[in-house]
């Protein structure tokens, strides 16, 4: 899939599509393609995501990934991720979103 191999690049070389390679920088990129496919890119995502955790269907995608990267702790919200954190988070953004595209 050609999203695969885009998204992987985006991760891998973020300062070539003008982000700083932050966590709220990826999200607000997958939010723009998402809506660029009219919301059919991540149609499903967050159902998928909260799957994983056994609640949160109701939950924004970004937010479930963060509560994913940072269990056991509880998190709130996408703007508690700092330091340290903010690589977890980003891996397993990836690692989910590229999970949730090749089931699809």
């Amino acid at each position: 899939m050609e999203l695969v191999r885009i998204f992987s690049d985006v991760k891998r070389r973020p300062s070539a599509y003008g982000l700083n390679g932050g966590y709220r920088e990826f999200v607000a990129f997958l939010n723009g393609a998402n809506a660029a496919s009219g919301g059919k890119l991540l149609r499903g995502f967050s159902d998928f995501l909260a799957g994983k955790i056994g609640s949160g269907q109701n939950l924004y995608w970004a937010l479930l990934v963060a509560q994913i990267a940072a269990a056991p702790e509880p998190i709130a919200s996408p703007d508690e991720i700092l330091g340290a954190q903010e690589q977890v988070a980003i891996d397993c953004l990836f690692r989910e979103l590229l999970e949730f595209l090749n089931e699809g």
